[in-house]
């Protein structure tokens, strides 16, 4: 929904004052517009699916808050002070796609596209990712990483330790990273990640980063092409608003790339990887277009390759398809 200037605020009363009731006269004061305004502005919220209750000399209370990404909600969840800004839009091509066009534009280091639904997801290795309405979480965090390209192989790794811990911050569950941005709940996949670089066109210094991601959150069931491989936080028991889950996961990536730690292979954060990891002491199978190589992968490297012992010794693998015997239907 695109909120009006007044709706928006509406919103955002309804939202700080939830249990409690709100009558028109003071809220009309309040924003300095007539009764007739605010009854129109809380009907249109209505449409939009928000949960309203009125009663005369009782005012408006918010019985329901609605599971949608769209700013006001998302905005009650933001911790204050946040400078950046969010951006919520109905439908988009791609939130990647988007954040690319507008980083050529112009915007603030942080700055966070959602999206309700996409027309055209993208996964690693030209796959697509299915992007439905009302059910899931597609963002984008442009980052100005400030350093060079050498020094932004962990950048997709810490992304998805932002997502475990605000899944697990949001319900409790426990997911992990099977290497190198597959987030993975029973066995299942429950996100993905996948980071696109722009570069300066004159001296080919990297000047954003735009990490993309997308979390299957409400989905009740998948098609039978997916059913094996896929999961969402409701399936796998959690149960949380989408935007409070997005809120946490933009805290979570700011509280990640406020430091410097991911540039450099800090030690608690390749800890913290490895503590993770549903790919480091199992089976697995590395694929490229010419070769298919059978190992154990054995650790995270401090650049973030996985180490892989295979039968001529271990070697690190930064590239290529790595599937984990028991995960994503892999046996």
């Amino acid at each position: 929904m695109e909120y009006s200037a007044m709706e928006e605020k509406l919103a955002a009363l309804l939202l700080a004052h939830r249990e409690e009731s709100l009558s028109g006269e003071a809220i009309s004061q309040d924003l300095g517009v007539t009764r007739s305004a605010v009854w129109k502005g809380m009907d249109r919220l209505r449409q939009a699916g928000w949960e309203i209750a009125s009663a005369t000399n009782r005012g408006y209370q918010l019985l329901r808050v609605p599971d949608l990404v769209d700013i006001p909600v998302i905005r009650s969840f933001l911790p204050e002070g946040r400078q950046a800004p969010v951006y919520s839009y109905e439908e988009l091509d791609s939130t990647i796609t988007q954040g690319q066009r507008m980083v050529l534009e112009g915007v603030p280091d942080r700055t966070v596209i959602l999206a309700d639904r996409q027309t055209a997801g993208a996964g690693r290795m030209g796959r697509s990712f299915l992007s439905p309405g009302g059910v899931g979480i597609y963002l984008s965090y442009l980052l100005a990483p400030g350093c060079g390209g050498e020094k932004l192989s962990l950048l997709t790794s810490c992304a998805g330790l932002a997502v475990c811990g605000a899944i697990s911050a949001c319900t409790g569950l426990a997911p992990r990273i099977k290497w190198p941005n597959d987030i993975i709940l029973s066995g299942k996949k429950v996100c993905g990640i996948l980071t696109r670089l722009v570069s300066d066109g004159e001296d080919g210094s990297i000047g954003w980063a735009v990490i993309g991601i997308g979390i299957n959150v409400q989905q009740e069931s998948f098609p039978a092409e997916l059913a094996d491989k896929a999961i969402s936080v409701r399936m796998a028991g959690g149960e949380v608003l989408r935007a409070r889950l997005a809120a946490e996961l933009i805290r979570q990536l700011d509280g990640i790339f406020s430091g410097s730690g991911w540039q450099g292979g800090d030690p608690a954060i390749l800890a913290r990887l490895r503590e993770l990891s549903c790919t480091i002491g199992q089976q697995v199978v590395v694929s490229s277009p010419v070769s298919q190589q059978e190992g154990e992968a054995v650790d995270i490297a401090p650049d973030g390759s996985l180490l892989v012992r295979f039968a001529d010794g271990v070697r690190p693998v930064s590239s290529g398809e790595v599937s984990v015997r028991g995960v994503l239907g892999y046996v």
